[in-house]
């Protein structure tokens, strides 16, 4: 009888310690591209323009260029506005969502983003290359917080290219 409730004790604890971990903020990242593609002679890109409807805040637009831009770069890339290799699209989405698993500061209502970048053909705008993750954002994030929460999306999503042979 001692020995259950040990068991139960020990099984309660850590269910509690499980619960009470934080989330992680940049998960679900994954990838998808053009089999028949050729992606070592694709070494420029141009952005292409967010739509006029986008609410997105231009501040986090610039990390999100600056932080590709950057990953890009160190994988011997470059932005260029004439004749590129591929475009680049950015996707921004928000919606609330409900936590009902986590601690006691983790639980309640809290926006989800989901951040989709692709890599389109220039002349016919068809898919090449595409990543997206989604990050769990919390209210009133300061500037550094934001900052690290982009760069960590990016990094996750540019991990993935150019994908494997």
């Amino acid at each position: 009888m001692k020995h259950l409730r040990l068991v139960l004790i020990l099984l309660l604890a850590t269910g509690l310690l499980y619960n009470c971990t934080p989330k992680p903020l940049v998960y679900n990242t994954n990838y998808d591209f053009d089999i028949n593609a050729e992606f070592s002679d694709q070494k420029r890109y141009a952005w292409l323009p967010l739509p006029i409807t986008s609410t997105i805040d231009p501040l986090s637009i610039e990390r999100i260029k600056y932080y590709a831009d950057a990953a890009l770069r160190a994988k011997g890339l470059v932005e260029v506005y004439d004749n590129p290799d591929f475009f680049i699209e950015t996707y921004i989405g928000f919606q609330s969502k409900l936590d009902t698993t986590g601690g006691p500061k983790d639980y309640g209502i809290y926006r989800e983003g989901s951040l989709l970048l692709t890599f389109l053909k220039p002349k016919t705008k068809l898919l090449v290359w595409r990543g997206s993750t989604r990050v769990r954002v919390r209210p009133a994030l300061e500037p550094v917080e934001a900052d690290k929460l982009i760069r960590d999306a990016v990094t996750a999503i540019l991990n993935n290219y150019p994908p494997p042979k």
